[in-house]
């Protein structure tokens, strides 16, 4: 069944847990009422009133049900109010709930990190069901003297680092990508059957582990070239010998010896949650989130280059931009504006809130822009670019939070666009300047967000 269309009109929506049973939606009891609706529009408020989910096609959720015997990739709850499912194993982050100060009379907004329960999931099997009492990360290849394994307890032994991190998935956006290629080139297409992601594969969190050269010195790491994370869950897919594969990356050694190059146990101050990698997953600062191998079990460290293998070989870039297949290693510029899609505001002084993050290090700038229909098919410009106010200073490898007044909104429907710049220089393109390329991967144009102003007495 496709996601439930949303009406906050003084209801309750059902929620199917994984059980299949019903619970009320979260937040609990909430009624948002023509009163609360004037509450949070006095002094241009942010806090909207949801409408619908998008009706564009780039923002239809196309889940089917699963069937009843089928097996949930996700373990822990996903209520539709934080969460857009987009397949089995693939929940987005919604933004609406990121930004917003108060969610039905109670402090609901996130702050720097984004809690465990509510980033971003993606899993392409059940997590596996893992005894850390039992469990070993074994070590092997050429380029080790010593090789042997760890337990969890060693592990937690050894010299801990925390780093905050920004996680995004390499796929994240790709919804937006056009699903032929500029000309439409050699009869490709973009996959749907790939996760139709929109701006919400992304979240940051407070990541504590062990550093990988740490462990690799341990098993007698000597001159390696490549390094192989293998782990724990087994995906089913027809493609390869026995219909299944464990999920791998490739490294270059030279960055997994970087000293913020994590094997991380602990999120947010607790243990890492099973549908982010319990008991051990990969963290590879600044690179996308496709390369963040979870549910450890094995790393390979060879003296020689690693060819890529298993679901690692969808993880290229290719198309007609790429006549040799490209790896995606570092995550690009990116940024969001933190509202749900075709939400309704009350006209006045709104104030527009979102962030942006890049993998290539710190953010520099944040513009925003906003255009309104004329008429049917017609956007004519309603604020110019406009520099935002950066909330944080800006840090590498971490989102910032920004915002910038939009003053005097009358009704209408708008789409509003954010472009971020990082400290390399890296400025994200026109939607129609980014290169296209088949499995739908890096998309980082600034894509529009629908906007409605309507003035509380035309609201149902």
């Amino acid at each position: 069944m496709s996601e439930q269309q949303e009406v906050l009109v003084m209801t309750r929506r059902p929620d199917h847990s994984e059980d299949g049973t019903d619970r009320p939606q979260e937040p609990s009891d909430v009624e948002c009422s023509r009163r609360s609706f004037l509450g949070y529009s006095v002094a241009g408020a942010t806090v909207p009133f949801l409408v619908r989910e998008a009706s564009l096609a780039a923002d239809t959720d196309t889940t089917t049900e699963s069937p009843a015997d089928a097996t949930n990739f996700v373990v822990q709850a996903t209520p539709s109010w934080y969460f857009i499912q987009r397949e089995n194993g693939s929940q987005e982050m919604k933004w609406g709930p990121v930004g917003h100060a108060v969610i039905g009379g109670r402090p609901g907004g996130y702050g720097e990190l984004i809690p465990n329960d509510r980033m971003y999931i993606h899993n392409r099997a059940r997590p596996p069901d893992i005894d850390r009492r039992t469990w070993r990360l074994k070590l092997n290849g050429d380029a080790l003297t010593r090789p042997r394994s760890f337990t969890y307890d060693e592990l937690l032994a050894m010299p801990s680092v925390t780093l905050k991190r920004t996680i995004d998935c390499g796929a994240n956006c790709a919804a937006f990508f056009p699903k032929l290629p500029p000309g439409g080139a050699d009869n490709r297409w973009l996959p749907v059957g790939y996760t139709q992601w929109h701006f919400g594969a992304v979240g940051a969190a407070e990541w504590k582990g062990v550093r990988a050269k740490d462990v690799l010195a341990a098993a007698g790491a000597d001159s390696p070239v490549d390094v192989k994370f293998t782990g724990l869950d087994v995906i089913a897919d027809p493609g390869f010998p026995g219909g299944t594969v464990h999920y791998s990356q490739v490294a270059p050694a030279d960055k997994v010896l970087k000293d913020d190059t994590l094997l991380v146990y602990g999120m947010n101050g607790q243990d890492l949650p099973i549908d982010h990698g319990y008991p051990l997953r990969l963290l590879l600062s600044g690179w996308v989130a496709v390369t963040y191998v979870k549910w450890l079990g094995e790393i390979e460290v060879s003296k020689h280059r690693i060819p890529p293998a298993g679901l690692q070989t969808n993880h290229m870039l290719t198309g007609p931009a790429y006549p040799t297949p490209a790896s995606v290693s570092v995550g690009p510029v990116r940024s969001a504006i933190e509202h749900d899609r075709e939400i309704t505001l009350a006209p006045g002084d709104i104030t527009l809130r979102g962030r942006a993050w890049s993998g290539a290090g710190a953010i520099e700038s944040v513009d925003v822009s906003v255009e309104k229909l004329a008429s049917p098919g017609r956007w004519v410009t309603e604020m110019p670019w406009r520099t935002a106010r950066l909330l944080s200073t800006p840090e590498p490898y971490m989102w910032v939070r920004f915002e910038v007044p939009w003053p005097g909104v009358k009704p209408g429907q708008y789409r509003v666009m954010s472009r971020a710049k990082d400290k390399a220089g890296n400025v994200q393109p026109r939607p129609e300047d980014v290169v296209w390329n088949q499995h739908g991967l890096a998309y980082n144009g600034h894509y529009p967000l629908d906007l409605i102003v309507l003035p509380p007495s035309d609201m149902p």
